[in-house]
């Protein structure tokens, strides 16, 4: 991302956080190495454990109590990527062939379990017990989310109240679990730690909402897969709820509900009438009054150089693409 060439302090930590990863993630098996190397060479936007960083900085800030934390919670996020491609039988993820797709499902398996397994062991080398209860939980949390997203697929009984929530579990709370333990393992008053896990909630609203968008609206280069994905997979996301809710166009999108066999003709017609019902226009304003809440927290800190960082992730986020 553009914003951590202004920041060097930061753009340095998270190659540090990279190599990190790498060398906690060396196995004595081949297939899980070289699975596990695709991963990290198809690169990612390291936002959760630059967020741990981020937060650590309004406390007492330790790098090296930090940056192994940061990779477990990045390590965390990744596992249950390659966990969700099998599920969603994905070709495909950031441009690249997914885990399944090269390995098969058993060895994406085996690599998602052990991606699980190294980020607990260093979760555990230095985190309090508080922290490691707070990050059991939110794997439960997101859990439930991928198990409810599953039992959903291609249903017409969707709502924006259940969408929002599932996305919560899904995507906001390891969000709102990076700004909390960085914080609270940096031994920041309470109040800091409340608005840091607050913002990390609702940017990750934000960024879920914006990613869903991009189903739509996005470059298929550069967002690295096919657009309208989801709606072909059965998961249908905050615009084509908005849809469905314009009576005008509820009959229309009807018909393409709750089906396995779209065409390509058909698929393109999701999307245009995606759009000419307003529905990407409404969830843009949603997660913008996320991003709002975000500035809002933000107000409530102190003013320092991850405060700064944090402000211009919220405007990068807003003009983002892919």
């Amino acid at each position: 991302m553009g914003i951590w060439k202004r920041h060097v302090d930061v753009y340095e930590d998270i190659n540090k956080i990279d190599d990190y990863i790498r060398t906690s993630l060396q196995a004595n098996q081949r297939v899980l190495n070289d699975a596990v190397n695709d991963l990290l060479d198809a690169g990612g936007k390291r936002l959760r454990p630059v967020l741990v960083l981020l937060a650590g900085r309004f406390g007492r800030y330790n790098k090296e109590k930090l940056i192994p934390l940061a990779a477990a919670v990045e390590i965390m996020h990744m596992a249950t990527l390659v966990h969700d491609d099998i599920i969603d039988e994905s070709e495909l993820r950031r441009g690249r062939p997914t885990t399944r797709s090269r390995w098969g499902n058993s060895v994406a398996v085996f690599t998602g379990d052990f991606l699980f397994t190294r980020a607990f062991s260093l979760i555990t080398q230095g985190v309090s017990r508080k922290n490691m209860h707070h990050l059991s939980s939110s794997i439960r949390a997101i859990c439930e989310g991928e198990v409810d997203q599953y039992q959903s697929k291609f249903s017409q009984e969707i709502s924006i109240l259940r969408y929002l929530k599932r996305i919560a579990r899904k995507t906001a709370v390891l969000f709102s679990l990076s700004c909390q333990v960085g914080a609270e393992e940096s031994n920041c008053r309470q109040n800091t730690i409340r608005y840091l896990r607050k913002f990390g909630y609702d940017f990750g609203m934000a960024f879920q909402i914006t990613d869903d968008l991009l189903d739509f609206s996005g470059d298929q280069n550069q967002v690295g897969k096919p657009l309208c994905s989801d709606f072909m997979e059965g998961v249908y996301t905050l615009p084509v709820i908005y849809t469905l809710q314009n009576t005008p166009y509820k009959d229309k999108m009807a018909k393409y509900i709750g089906r396995q066999d779209l065409t390509e003709g058909e698929i393109k017609e999701v999307g245009r009438l995606v759009e000419e019902s307003g529905g990407l226009e409404k969830s843009r304003r949603l997660a913008l009054r996320y991003l709002e809440r975000c500035h809002n927290s933000l107000a409530q800190l102190p003013d320092n150089k991850a405060k700064g960082a944090m402000m211009e992730l919220l405007e990068e986020l807003i003009e983002r693409r892919y």
